[in-house]
C-alpha cells in the first residue's frame, strides 16, 4: 500500500449497495465565485494510478458544470503532492501555483482509516460521521490545510471480497475529503467548501473514482 490514499485509489459495489457514503458535507455562500476562477486538482497519493484516476474524474465533473479545472499531475508532474512539508515549503508551493494563474484548490486527501472485526451474514456494512471545527484551524487557510494533512495513512488498497456468507473477517473503512480553497481570499477566509466520504473495503481506483467524484461534485452544487 503506497502512501496517501484522497485520495487520493479507490472502490467498487459490495452486494449491489455503494461502498461511498457522504457523511459531512459544507459550503460557504460565496461557492459560486469559484466558478469563475482557475482551479488546479490535486488528489494527494504518492500512488500516481491512483491519484491520476482521482484528478482526472473530478476534474472532468467540474469541467461539465462549467468550471476551469486543471488536474496537478498534468500541470506539475514532477512534484510530489504527498509529503509533509515546512510551513516555508507549503509557502513555495502555493506561490507556485499563483505563478502559474490558479486561483483555487480541489484537494482530496485520506483523513482516517479503521479496521475492525465482522460477522456476516447478509454481507451488509455500517458507517459513521463527523464535522468542521472539529479538525481545528487550519481549516482555514489553504496553506495550514495543506501543511498538515498529507494523507498518512496510504493510498491504494488490497484485499478480495468474500462471496456472502457467515464469516468472520477483517472489514476496512477509509474516510476520505475532499476540500476548496479560495486562494485570492486572506488565509483563514479561502475556505470554501468541505465533502467528507467514507468508503468500506475499497478495491480498485478505477471502481471508485467516477463514483466518488460524482458525489462530491453533487454535493458542492
Amino acid at each position: 500500500m503506497k502512501k496517501f490514499t484522497f485520495l487520493a485509489g479507490l472502490f467498487i459495489l459490495l452486494s449491489s449497495c455503494s461502498t461511498i457514503k457522504i457523511v459531512d458535507s459544507w459550503k460557504s455562500d460565496d461557492v459560486s465565485v469559484v466558478k469563475n476562477e482557475h482551479i488546479i486538482v490535486i488528489a494527494r497519493t504518492d500512488d500516481q494510478v491512483a491519484r491520476q484516476r482521482f484528478e482526472q474524474e473530478i476534474a472532468n465533473r467540474l469541467r461539465s458544470a462549467g468550471f476551469n479545472a486543471t488536474e496537478s499531475y498534468k500541470k506539475f508532474p514532477a512534484i510530489s503532492v504527498n509529503k509533509k512539508e515546512t510551513p516555508e515549503e507549503v509557502k513555495k508551493y502555493i506561490q507556485i501555483l499563483k505563478n502559474e494563474g490558479f486561483e483555487a484548490v480541489v484537494l482530496t486527501v485520506l483523513r482516517d482509516k479503521t479496521k475492525k472485526i465482522v460477522t456476516s451474514e447478509t454481507g451488509s456494512y455500517v458507517s459513521g460521521g463527523y464535522y468542521p471545527s472539529y479538525y481545528g484551524p487550519y481549516y482555514g487557510g489553504f496553506g495550514r490545510y495543506y501543511g498538515s494533512v498529507y494523507s498518512p495513512y496510504g493510498y491504494g488498497y488490497g484485499g478480495t471480497y468474500v462471496p456472502v456468507e457467515t464469516r468472520t473477517y477483517t472489514s476496512e473503512t477509509y474516510v476520505l475529503e475532499t476540500v476548496v480553497y479560495n486562494l485570492k481570499k486572506a488565509d483563514g477566509k479561502q475556505l470554501v467548501a468541505v465533502v467528507t466520504a467514507e468508503v468500506i473495503d475499497p478495491k480498485s481506483s478505477s471502481k471508485l473514482a467516477p463514483e466518488y467524484a460524482d458525489k462530491v461534485l453533487k454535493s458542492l452544487k
